[in-house]
């Protein structure tokens, strides 16, 4: 009884102190024009240490992957499969002649890249497969033909942050662009995964006569590359393509014909028959792709835990799903943490959606709940950017207590910075924490009050 009465005691200081301590934080010049939630809960006695219009809803930006990366672990462990199929329908001779089509199935693989693209054809010719007689044909009914989610906005299309959704992604519906001053008034310019799918227009000069940019007709959906302005430096830039799925089976044909097979036609998209049998495939795993979400904030790699799940739902490998369908499964977890569903706005996986609107109370039983499953709770420290060190907060709290510590999502959009996660106090207690700033037009002064904020944190005694 008296060491219970020690920790409630302990626990009684700690909340005494930082609320204090929180007051005057509250001052800052930042919430005179803006406004914040927070929650803060000691994981290791079970109680909470501060709240502050925690029940207010917000927009959590890039937070959001932290709801749907527990909520895929605790469906689907890291069972899911993230691979790119390729089927025969036909027989297969001796020769190497696919006496029938072939099909190329996607199942919102984020993490497939140029290599892999090389690596899934030099498969296919170790397989034995030289000719195909009939046609080459796309399956990407894993998914809806949405190709952005509910509430993007339409005129981020043009960059990397917002690339087109497909099942069959390749090099993350993006291209890189490299320059670098060859000689006086020349250029080169390098564009990465090569393909035939885009052209490319080179009006750069190596020196000081404009801003350098990318560009293309991306209203209409060309892909006729323009890349102009002057630098004296080495400049990379990334774009998006538009019809990902497209320029997945195109590369794929080309790079089969440089590993001398032969695909003579193209013929569109069309669902994988029962008759079909496997070729090849490459896959990645769940890890894989979840450290992508969280680390780096990747919002494809969120997008492909998001659709996951609706096929979890459904439990069907070849059913196509739909993003309600995946927002149901969210749904169905917060009412078994003991909240009502109606009372927020979930509408994609990543936290693009304007339409998003979760609270700070709400982000923070996601968080307990996957400290409380040792299974879960790995994979998403794991994969959690590190304060000072890597991911997205490879640049903040380069110092102090909280270096090396704070394991945390951040989340950006106009007017809008959060920050969720995980860290250690002084006193030896694992902390769970949600910071939740909205109508900042101000992102450093919101990312500094938000770095002072977890220092504090890390300091309880």
């Amino acid at each position: 009884m008296v060491f219970v009465f020690w920790l409630c005691l302990s626990s009684l200081g700690a909340q005494q102190t930082l609320t204090a301590q929180m007051e005057q934080l509250l001052q800052d010049d930042l919430l005179k024009v803006s406004d914040v939630g927070i929650a803060v809960f000691d994981l290791t006695d079970s109680v909470s240490l501060y709240t502050y219009r925690e029940q207010k809803t917000a927009r959590p930006a890039s937070t959001l992957k932290l709801i749907t990366s527990i909520t895929h672990l605790a469906r689907m462990n890291t069972s899911a499969r993230f691979a790119t199929s390729v089927y025969g329908q036909g027989e297969l001779d001796d020769d190497g002649v696919l006496h029938g089509n072939m099909f190329v199935k996607g199942r919102f693989d984020s993490e497939f890249m140029d290599a892999d693209m090389d690596e899934l054809v030099a498969s296919l010719k170790a397989r034995g497969v030289r000719k195909v007689k009939g046609k080459l044909y796309g399956d990407v009914s894993f998914s809806d033909s949405l190709f952005y989610g509910e509430g993007w906005c339409w005129d981020d299309a043009p960059y990397d942050f917002q690339p087109m959704l497909s099942p069959l992604m390749f090099h993350k519906g993006c291209v890189d662009v490299s320059v670098v001053p060859y000689k006086k008034g020349v250029n080169h310019v390098t564009v990465v995964p090569r393909s035939s799918f885009y052209t490319v227009e080179n009006l750069t000069t190596n020196s000081e006569t404009g801003k350098f940019s990318v560009s293309r007709d991306w209203m209409n959906g060309k892909n006729d590359l323009v890349i102009q302005g002057g630098s004296l430096n080495a400049l990379n830039e990334k774009m998006t393509i538009s019809r990902p799925a497209d320029f997945f089976m195109h590369t794929f044909r080309e790079r089969a014909h440089d590993q001398d097979m032969t695909i003579k036609r193209l013929g569109g998209f069309k669902v994988t028959p029962p008759d079909a049998f496997l070729l090849v495939e490459k896959a990645h795993a769940t890890t894989d792709v979840l450290h992508r979400a969280l680390k780096e904030s990747d919002n494809l790699a969120a997008e492909a835990l998001f659709y996951h799940l609706g096929a979890w739902q459904k439990g069907c490998d070849t059913c196509r799903t739909t993003a309600k369908e995946s927002v149901q499964v969210i749904r169905d977890l917060i009412r078994e943490l003991g909240y009502r569903p109606e009372q927020y706005e979930i509408h994609d996986g990543s936290g693009v959606s304007l339409y998003n609107y979760v609270s700070p109370e709400l982000m923070l039983a996601f968080l307990k709940y996957a400290h409380s499953k040792p299974e879960i709770y790995k994979e998403v420290f794991d994969a959690l950017p590190i304060a000072g060190v890597d991911g997205t907060l490879k640049y903040r709290m380069k110092g102090g207590k909280a270096y090396g510590n704070v394991r945390a999502k951040t989340g950006t959009v106009s007017g809008v910075s959060t920050l969720a996660g995980y860290l250690k106090a002084d006193n030896g207690h694992e902390i769970a924490f949600v910071i939740m700033n909205q109508q900042v037009l101000n992102g450093k002064a919101a990312r500094s009050f938000q770095d002072k904020l977890c220092e504090l944190l890390c300091s309880l005694k």
